[in-house]
């Protein structure tokens, strides 16, 4: 392949896909290494967070009005519930009985898994989405406006 049948969306994806599988190869050394299934588990719930998040972030046409309502009921709910409980994690933080909590390694192990592996997702969906297009009549991501 010559240097000028080289698109930017074919070097988008190139870098996404080389940047992934990189960023995979490591969470699963981690994985690996840490033996905690715990880890495991807090990488599952990144993944599929990331996903559902790329899902959002790069609806196709038929999907925005719904994905519109999605956002809206998430951003209720973030800021809603979810900052209602930044006091407990402030506690968590700052406990003076048992020590930060949140900075045990075991604890920063599955918070950065878990951080890491919702990134990778929802950035490699979000470009799957946004630069490709699968089999005959397959739908397309919606144009930036």
């Amino acid at each position: 392949m010559e240097l000028s049948e080289f698109t930017s969306k074919n070097l988008k994806w190139v870098g996404s896909l080389v940047s992934a599988l990189l960023i995979a190869v490591i969470l699963l050394g981690v994985l690996i290494h840490l033996r905690d299934s715990l880890a495991w588990l807090s990488t599952a719930l990144g993944l599929t967070a990331g996903w559902a998040a790329g899902l959002l972030l790069a609806p196709y046409e038929s999907e925005q009005e719904r994905f519109r309502e999605y956002a809206k009921l998430i951003s209720v709910f973030m800021t809603g519930y979810l900052v209602s409980k930044v006091d407990r994690l402030i506690e968590l933080w700052f406990d003076p009985e048992h020590g930060p909590i949140l900075l045990r390694p075991m604890v920063a192990h599955r918070m950065l898994l878990c951080i890491t592996s919702f990134l990778l997702a929802a950035v490699w969906t979000y470009v799957a989405r946004k630069y490709f297009s699968f089999g005959p009549g397959s739908e397309q991501p919606s144009k930036a406006k």
